[in-house]
């Protein structure tokens, strides 16, 4: 399993000059936004000057390109970026996706992170999640809300999270929470990070530099869970594979999956 970031910042792709800026932050990855940041007005130069700068500069973080939706002739042309790409390239972010036939147009080499926006998107979710191209499931909550006729509280979109955290589960893939979109309530944002790890989301994106210590404080294991999880994965490690009881908890093959994750978000090899 590749490593993928907690924290993802948006970066508008006609504002380059912010990615030096993002790159000094302390996000642990960008994506790029060809879609929503930028007019349709502007969408060919956009392209053009981000393949330009992506054929000449290195990204010192790792990215995703999120594209414009595959069913438009800009998001198929923003499939060509894939050629400019260097290190750190994670693959695209495709946004409203609902069927798995539009990922027939990225090269089979290339990862994608679903963009889950409608309701037919969580409908086919399970289809979607089978792709081999696909390392994420994403939940877009401002739209989706607006296609459901709904507020983006914690209570209306649960039963969308849910459903894409358990399809992760399923097909051993990254969740990414939807943004918080008020970027002065640093409460709320903490109570909603809180949550959303709680459930099972493996990251959550960021529009503002001011969420980054807030998402990566609640995703990221603490030290001292670093430790038990190293401490409990030697224990069963060592084990006849049976449950056993490590610090008076106790722990079968389950909890040591879960352990092996938590370390694999804190950049650890759990099998070394």
């Amino acid at each position: 399993m590749i490593s993928f970031p907690i924290s993802p910042l948006f970066i508008p792709a006609n504002k380059l000059d912010w990615i030096n800026k993002a790159e000094d932050s302390e996000a642990d990855g960008l994506i790029i936004d060809l879609e929503d940041s930028v007019p349709l007005k502007h969408k060919s130069i956009t392209r053009k000057e981000l393949g330009d700068f992506l054929t000449s500069n290195s990204v010192n973080k790792p990215y995703l390109i999120r594209t414009n939706p595959l069913t438009l002739e800009d998001g198929k042309k923003d499939l060509s970026l894939a050629t400019k790409t260097k290190d750190n390239f994670l693959g695209f972010l495709i946004p409203k996706i609902e069927d798995s036939s539009e990922l027939l147009s990225v090269q089979e080499s290339i990862n994608v992170v679903l963009l889950i926006e409608t309701p037919t998107s969580l409908m086919n979710l399970s289809s979607l999640s089978e792709d081999k191209r696909v390392i994420g499931l994403a939940l877009g909550g401002a739209d989706l809300a607006a296609e459901l006729g709904s507020d983006m509280s914690w209570d209306s979109l649960l039963l969308a999270r849910s459903i894409i955290v358990l399809q992760a589960s399923k097909y051993g893939l990254f969740s990414i929470d939807s943004p918080f979109m008020q970027i002065d309530n640093l409460e709320g944002l903490e109570e909603e990070s809180r949550r959303a790890k709680s459930i099972g989301f493996t990251s959550k994106f960021v529009i503002h530099p001011s969420q980054i210590e807030i998402i990566r404080r609640n995703f990221l294991p603490t030290a001292q869970e670093i430790e038990e999880a190293k401490e409990i994965i030697k224990a069963f490690a060592n084990s006849d594979g049976g449950a056993i009881a490590v610090n008076g908890k106790m722990v079968d093959e389950p909890v040591v999956k879960l352990m092996k994750k938590k370390l694999m978000l804190a950049g650890f090899n759990p099998d070394n």
